[in-house]
């Protein structure tokens, strides 16, 4: 095999880049050598296809459809107007504006370049030249025959003749819109005495008259640009007339216009809403408009369907403009001349072809090559090749996109560059090295994919295929462990017992059935070809619509009740129903009272069963108590009698280990209580009051601990439902057991907050030892936080709070950060 070492690969690869570079390079140069003198004739403004060129051939149209539009239209063969004084003086203002007609009334035609143009109006004729019309047709002329454009001259690098329509109107308005390079993009010309009448300015430049009689149409806000004119009294009698709302005073004009002050206004409107509008007709018709006539002092109701406007053809009109015949010469000199450029450089770039093609057969042997190892002589992959495979496929489509965008921009990237580096090619160097470096990255992403293809990994190396690969593994793990769960119990057992036993499921089936094979024989009689029943078949299959629609909701109205049920359930209510044998609801109800009847009776003995240890813990509480009592009574005797000093220390040490049994036995009847739920009677109490009731009852313990207790309350009021009893309790057993289990010389941190809805009791303290324990933990019965049980305590403290806590509807949560021990005792607020 050809290329069997990876060194000679690596080498193969070198080497087609750089043919391909060399190639790359070589044809760029040539191209902008090519484009240079082509942009060296281009850069001068007194040749075809400069922009000069263009607008100026352009600009000559534009002013000839003005002259042909406006002055021919309206003149004889002799040049008198044909039209009225009026008109005429329209005519002439319009052409000196457009810069075509001089004060004297002679036409005034910029034409620098000396095009030979022809133009005419019906039997108006101008012209500059003495051939005729046909005479000035060529492939370079513009062309304009009965309105219309034949086809983009030779010779222009744009063609934008823009918009060019008129129309006239029924009250003396003649109005011109021509985009273009005139001066004004429009004029309107007048049929009738303009002097003294008002006026303004449209979009397009255009100066619109218009009289306040009704026999002209004015603007839709006739008062935009009379900024003097003051409110007309008049306005207002004009409503009488009109429908408007006689609770308002109306304004033709904006406030900041109508000359009054607010307090002359409100005088004037006597207590009326006053409201500005811009156009009276916004609050009569609005299909009208209104004219004040200034003789009668009334206003004037005009329909706007009585002002009509009429489009005009340009049929009428034709325009030639032909280049001069040195321009054309030179413009056909310097085609035949590019022609000949492009073609030397064809031929210098075919030996560059070749050297591009071979190195393009050596990449096409590196694909057929890559990925052989000689040693194993067999296909391999390396380390590139486990790349995710997508990435490649990135790089082949960015090279492909980076060579598109460098074709096609390489002429802007010469240009730029060549404003900075005159004497070197530089936009040549770096679209060559760009090409090159597009090549390489190619070329390389189709090596590392050809070799996968070879070896079978595509699927594996990629991306795509990992997760594939991934997901379809735990699918594997899910589909076994669901058939595993399957094997327990025959599918087709299920499946027998559900049609035998599931009413509702085989009449959901049989109905099913049933429609469909009316459906199918109502098909086969009804439409047959070549007479098709439709109407037939349409009511029919109505009819069996209705039907099982009917029992399906007969069906489900029956299953209904088994939701009911379910709800009851969730509500507590496990009490049986009844339902009839055939009823499809007959097996879920069963079942669903078989449920019940397991609920019942397992919460029943959970209930049994709490009731028996709460009573064993009472009774053994009880029990204890009165030989307690006893041993109590008897050590209390024996201290008042005469003994030995090791005797009285026994004594002393039976004494407290009992005192601390007859704790140790209330704490557990007080458990008991706490965890029944019975002897609770909640009342209004004030969280703030209790907790600073605690910590003075336990000042003097306190100051014995040698401990120091800093309080933070920052409600002055902290209302909540709860037993003061076992509250109180809590919060002692909370401050007694940051005591005992506090590090010497700490502080201890009680703490009360409010917030929206509750009121939070945090007691803070630092551990002496360390705290190996769970929050969950600590509050288990009998669990100490002391190990090493060198400290007073039962392990029932924390047990009691949060007993206690929850019984009066609150919350008690441990906090374990570090050696910081926190108690949160969360009560809720009375809302008032």
């Amino acid at each position: 095999m050809i290329l069997k070492k990876r060194l000679t690969r690596i080498i193969a690869f070198i080497i087609s880049c750089a043919l391909v570079g060399i190639c790359a390079f070589q044809c760029v140069f040539i191209v902008n050598e090519n484009m240079k003198q082509v942009d060296s004739r281009s850069n001068h403004d007194d040749v075809m296809e400069s922009h000069d060129y263009t607008h100026d051939i352009n600009h000559l149209f534009d002013q000839l459809w003005a002259v042909s539009s406006i002055y021919l239209r309206n003149t004889d063969k002799n040049s008198r107007y044909t039209c009225s004084k009026e008109y005429e003086k329209s005519i002439k203002q319009a052409m000196q504006e457009l810069e075509l007609m001089d004060i004297s009334g002679k036409l005034t035609i910029e034409n620098p370049r000396d095009f030979e143009y022809y133009a005419s109006c019906g039997d108006r004729v101008l012209t500059n030249t003495t051939k005729s019309a046909e005479e000035l047709k060529s492939d370079y002329s513009i062309e304009y025959i009965k309105g219309q454009t034949n086809f983009f001259p030779k010779g222009m690098n744009w063609y934008n003749q823009g918009e060019k329509r008129w129309y006239t109107t029924n009250y003396g308005l003649t109005y011109y819109l021509m985009y273009g390079s005139l001066p004004k993009q429009a004029v309107a010309l007048y049929d009738l005495d303009t002097t003294d009448l008002e006026s303004y300015t449209d979009d397009f430049g255009a100066v619109l008259y218009y009289k306040t009689d009704g026999t002209m149409p004015v603007p839709e806000n006739n008062y935009r640009n009379n900024e003097e004119l003051e409110f007309e009294p008049a306005n207002r009698e004009a409503f009488e007339q009109f429908e408007h709302d006689e609770e308002n005073v109306y304004y033709a004009l904006p406030d900041e216009r109508n000359g009054f002050e607010p307090n002359e206004r409100d005088i004037w409107s006597e207590g009326k809403n006053v409201e500005s509008v811009g156009d009276m007709s916004e609050v009569t018709d609005t299909d009208m408009y209104m004219f004040f006539d200034e003789n009668s002092r009334n206003w004037i109701k005009v329909s706007k369907d009585k002002f009509q406007k009429y489009d005009e053809k340009n049929s009428d009109i034709t325009i030639y403009i032909k280049p001069s015949e040195a321009l054309i010469s030179e413009y056909e000199q310097y085609q035949t001349m590019r022609g000949n450029i492009e073609q030397d450089s064809v031929h210098k770039a075919m030996p560059l072809i070749l050297v591009g093609i071979a190195g393009a057969i050596i990449a096409l042997l590196l694909l057929i090559a890559c990925g052989y190892d000689a040693e194993k002589k067999k296909f391999v992959l390396s380390m590139p090749d486990r790349i995710f495979a997508e990435l490649p496929v990135v790089f082949i489509a960015g090279a492909a996109a980076g060579v598109f965008a460098l074709l096609y921009g390489m002429d802007e990237i010469r240009t730029v560059l060549a404003e900075y580096y005159t004497n070197v090619d530089m936009g040549g160097i770096i679209t060559g090295s760009a090409l090159t470096a597009c090549y390489a990255i190619a070329l390389g992403s189709l090596i590392t994919l050809s070799t996968r293809l070879k070896c079978g990994s595509v699927f594996k190396t990629s991306l795509t295929g990992r997760i594939l690969v991934f997901v379809w593994k735990y699918l594997k793990k899910l589909f076994s462990f669901i058939r595993k769960k399957l094997d327990l119990r025959s599918i087709r057992h299920i499946e027998k017992n559900s049609l035998k036993k599931d009413i509702f499921l085989r009449r959901f089936l049989i109905r099913t059935a049933i429609a469909a094979g009316a459906e199918f024989v109502m098909a086969v009689f009804a439409l047959p070809y070549p007479y098709p029943n439709i109407e037939g078949f349409v009511f029919g299959s109505i009819i069996v619509l209705v039907v099982y629609i009917y029992f399906s909701f007969r069906d489900h109205a029956e299953i209904a009740g088994v939701a009911k049920q379910i709800a009851d359930m969730n509500g507590g209510d496990y009490s049986p129903r009844t339902v009839p044998e055939k009823s499809p609801a007959y097996g879920m109800t069963n079942n669903l009272n078989n449920i019940s009847d397991g609920i019942r009776h397992a919460v029943d003995k959970q209930v049994q069963s709490e009731r028996m240890k709460i009573e064993l813990v009472t009774n053994v509480s009880h029990d204890l108590k009165t030989p307690l009592t006893s041993i109590i009574s008897y050590i209390d005797l024996l201290s008042a009698e005469e003994m030995s000093p090791a005797a009285r220390d026994y004594v002393t040490i039976i004494s407290q280990k009992s005192d601390r049994l007859k704790a140790m036995v209330s704490d557990l009847f007080d458990l008991a209580k706490a965890t029944s739920h019975t002897d609770v009677s909640n009342e209004e109490i004030d969280a703030v009051i209790l907790t600073q009731q605690v910590i003075g009852d336990m000042a003097d313990k306190i100051a014995q601990s040698g401990m120091e207790v800093r309080t933070d309350i920052k409600a002055q009021t902290a209302p909540i439902k709860a037993e003061g009893r076992k509250l109180y309790r809590v919060l002692q057993n909370l401050i007694d057991n940051a005591l005992k289990y506090s590090l010497a010389g700490t502080r201890i941190y009680v703490n009360l907050d409010n917030d929206e809805k509750f009121t939070r009791i945090s007691v803070k303290n630092i551990s002496a030892e360390e705290m190996d324990f769970t929050p969950e933990e600590i509050t288990e019965r009998f669990t100490r936080g002391d190990k090493s049980r060198t400290t007073e305590g039962n392990g029932l403290g924390l047990s009691i709070a949060k007993s206690f806590t929850e019984a009066c509807g609150g919350k008690f949560e441990v906090v374990i950060d570090g050696d910081m021990f926190t108690a949160n005792v969360i009560l809720p607020l009375i809302e008032k």
